[in-house]
């Protein structure tokens, strides 16, 4: 596997390069840090004096990251110029053959959370590989220790939960899957309103129980099933934080079965994940999992 890290010549955080390491420390892969710069101005002189003052920051944004990635097998830089920064980073997956493009989040992100910025959020929608989304200030340890794939019981979630158990193999580190069944606020003041909407959040987390139990009942292999969790809590953000995370976990989740074959498009709901989570999230393009390409039923 190879890894396409996104650094911009003024980088918001390590956290992306950190990230990367840490994923590729695990799996033994290689790691390419891709810098984007814009296309040359009209004016011959303008250009070149633009080019000069670009390829020298490059090189030195480029050169002191490296360091960063203390410990990856092989560490490679790429510049290139693009009319956009999302394009650019395609082309250099493409050409370097990469297998999972690593971004950071926007500026003004809070820390701890990714926040969407324009380059991830076009890429969230287009990106034909996985995409690996660090958290502002993440501080991910030298390797991973477990991934959790985020399952419903949809194809989606099957497709990630596929790629995710392939990966957690050739990783030689835990799977779990996890299910989030977020608490409604009530929607009436009254006693008797508030009885039925605990009613509901506690069906909506048996019915995840079931779902895991069935996947793990019917565990093909190799290897034990893994384990489960359903993390319930108020809303999103509270269903997120009670996820009884490690210090070195990734969280897979799939795309939207609306989007294009072989390219990320990101649903409401991994939406709302990928914003209150506060782990690494893997982002899994449709048809990446390998499973057939029936109808989403959920």
């Amino acid at each position: 596997m190879t890894l396409v890290v996104g650094y911009a010549v003024d980088p918001v955080d390590q956290a992306p390069l950190r990230l990367a390491g840490s994923l590729a420390r695990t799996g033994g892969d290689d790691v390419v840090l891709a810098t984007v710069t814009p296309r040359g101005f009209d004016d011959p002189r303008t250009d070149r004096e633009c080019r000069r003052f670009l390829a020298a920051a490059v090189r030195a944004a480029q050169q002191a990251a490296v360091p960063v990635l203390d410990g990856v097998p092989q560490v490679r830089t790429v510049a290139l110029e693009a009319p956009s920064v999302p394009a650019g980073l395609v082309t250099a997956v493409r050409q370097v053959e990469g297998s999972l493009l690593v971004l950071g989040a926007a500026r003004g992100s809070a820390t701890g959370r990714f926040g969407t910025g324009s380059v991830a959020g076009h890429l969230l929608h287009s990106s034909p590989v996985p995409l690996a989304l660090a958290p502002r200030d993440c501080l991910a340890p030298r390797r991973v220790e477990r991934l959790s794939c985020a399952y419903a019981g949809t194809d989606r979630s099957r497709e990630a939960l596929a790629w995710a158990t392939r990966t957690a193999q050739a990783w030689r580190v835990p799977l779990r899957l996890l299910a989030f069944a977020p608490e409604r606020p009530p929607m009436l003041p009254a006693e008797t309103g508030l009885r039925a909407e605990a009613l509901v959040s506690t069906q909506w987390a048996e019915q995840a129980r079931a779902q895991l139990a069935e996947v793990v009942a019917g565990w093909p292999g190799p290897g034990p099933a893994p384990e489960t969790h359903v993390a319930a809590g108020a809303g999103w953000a509270g269903a997120l934080a009670a996820g009884e995370w490690l210090p070195g976990e990734v969280l897979v989740v799939g795309s939207s079965r609306h989007g294009p074959l072989a390219r990320v498009f990101l649903g409401s709901t991994a939406t709302k994940i990928v914003r209150a989570s506060p782990v690494p999230v893997v982002v899994v393009p449709r048809g990446a999992g390998g499973s057939d390409d029936t109808p989403d039923r959920g």
